[in-house]
């Protein structure tokens, strides 16, 4: 009877060990990294247009569609980067970031070809252009 019980208690232990080995092979297979991007992707290329007391500098970007343009606060008070027309800014709504802190910035990815006109809304007077070509 007691050799019975051990040869019992010794089964399911051995069943026990190899159980929990292959789950720990399987979570640990489950570990592998997963990669979101081929290592082939090429990332979209970047255009920064900063913003100073003096207006935005480049004026005018030209850029091919998937590029993204970070256009940067260089001044020292908050700042905005808004659509043409001033005041509406109606024509390319998607850039209408509103206002954005100094030091800080903000980015659009252009899909599109066109003429993307913007201003700053506290000084009108500064613009600037986004052309997208084919």
């Amino acid at each position: 009877m007691k050799q019975r019980f051990i040869f019992i208690l010794g089964f399911v232990l051995i069943v026990l060990l190899l159980g929990g080995y292959f789950a720990w092979k399987v979570v640990k297979s489950s570990q592998k990294p997963h990669y979101a991007v081929r290592m082939n992707t090429v990332l979209a290329k970047e255009v920064d247009v900063t913003l100073s007391a003096n207006g935005f500098s480049p004026k005018e970007v030209t850029i091919k569609p998937g590029t993204a343009v970070r256009w940067k606060n260089n001044t020292n008070k908050p700042q905005t980067v808004n659509s043409d027309n001033y005041p509406t800014n109606q024509l390319h709504k998607e850039l209408n970031f509103g206002v954005f802190n100094a030091g800080s910035s903000v980015q659009y990815i252009f899909t599109k070809p066109g003429t993307y006109g913007y201003h700053n809304q506290l000084h009108p007077d500064q613009t600037g252009t986004i052309i997208v070509t084919k």
